[in-house]
């Protein structure tokens, strides 16, 4: 019970207004890929006929295994700065420039300083006077969770900080970190490049609210090394990724601890007395890992978003890309909740619900 004159805290609600993605125009088939891969070991004088002849063979099955048809590209001219900015023009209104309060840039592919979030500061600066000097974040040691853990952080930041509106974005160029060797086809065939964002505000007239967020992990001295890698740099992406730092991801052990992932998650909610209208997982891999966990949790395969056969592994931006899918296609009706599920690096683990406005 209140004492006289007490007045009840209530934690302010936060809404997503604005969705925006980006697909690469060049379509990348399971041949091609192969091709590339083959391509890029003779280029390096590391050229083996006998893993080529093998990596032919199993392109052929990638479709089969995995599900996945085709991954799309950016170009060598693309830059994650000027895809960033875009991406963030396109969610902001016109006349609000001056209150965005903090840009968190979510990427694998990308690292170092000046972060892709302050230049892409400064590249919309250019742009758009009226922006002041909002906070910047770059998160990236998360891998394919770090858009979850971006989220958390930005709807945090309105509640504990009073910001105004956060932008939220994803920014992959795996095709830059990606090892062109047939000898790491089963990894390489994997990934897609896209971006995606969210911009967050205060209160419930968006397009969606967000109900909770979870951000946590399963680091152990078993999981620590089952993914890692590197990505390219922030301040020079021309420059090539070392071979030695080009993405590794133990197959398995992964696709075993990232099903146990989305089932436990599915089922935490589930639990609290959510109804999961719309599952949004992170794109990993459709036969081995999102169509088997939707069995284990009894979701309905149509309430699965899915775009990892025609975009591959598009990692931290998968979930933003779905979730702008989604709106854009007017699945998703006032009312419903969808249930966003990320997965990473070190089994980092982020989820958030969501109920469409």
């Amino acid at each position: 019970m209140l004492g006289h004159g007490a007045t009840e805290f209530r934690m302010q609600d936060v809404s997503i207004v604005a969705t925006a993605s980006t697909l690469p125009e060049t379509v990348i088939s399971n041949r091609e890929i192969c091709e590339r891969l083959i391509a890029g070991a003779k280029a390096r004088d590391a050229y083996d006929a006998e893993a080529a002849e093998t990596a032919r063979t199993r392109a052929d099955l990638i479709e089969q295994k995995t599900g996945l048809r085709a991954r799309r590209f950016f170009t060598a001219e693309d830059t994650p700065v000027e895809v960033g900015t875009t991406l963030l023009e396109r969610m902001m209104p016109d006349d609000a420039w001056a209150t965005l309060d903090a840009v968190i840039v979510s990427s694998s592919s990308t690292q170092g300083f000046p972060g892709v979030s302050q230049q892409i500061v400064v590249a919309a600066r250019e742009r758009h006077g009226a922006l002041a000097h909002p906070f910047v974040l770059d998160i990236s040691s998360n891998a394919c969770t770090s858009f979850m853990y971006a989220l958390t952080v930005g709807k945090s930041l309105i509640q504990a900080m009073g910001y105004r509106r956060v932008a939220c974005i994803a920014i992959e160029f795996a095709s830059r970190c990606i090892a062109y060797d047939p000898k790491a086809f089963g990894i390489s065939t994997l990934f897609g490049d896209a971006a995606a964002g969210v911009l967050l505000e205060s209160g419930t007239q968006g397009i969606a609210t967000i109900k909770a967020v979870r951000a946590s992990s399963m680091v152990d001295p078993g999981t620590i090394a089952l993914i890692k890698g590197s990505g390219m740099q922030a301040n020079d992406p021309v420059r090539e990724v070392p071979q030695d730092q080009r993405w590794y991801m133990a197959g398995p052990p992964v696709a075993i601890g990232a099903t146990r992932i989305l089932v436990d998650e599915i089922r935490r909610h589930q639990a609290l007395g959510y109804n999961i209208d719309w599952l949004i997982p992170h794109q990993a891999n459709l036969t081995r890992i999102l169509i088997p966990a939707c069995k284990s949790a009894g979701i309905d395969p149509t309430r699965l978003c899915a775009s990892f056969a025609e975009t591959g592994n598009t990692s931290s931006a998968s979930i933003p890309l779905l979730l702008d899918q989604l709106v854009r296609d007017g699945r998703a009706q006032p009312g419903q909740n969808a249930l966003l599920i990320g997965f990473g690096a070190s089994f980092s683990i982020g989820s958030a619900l969501l109920t469409f406005a």
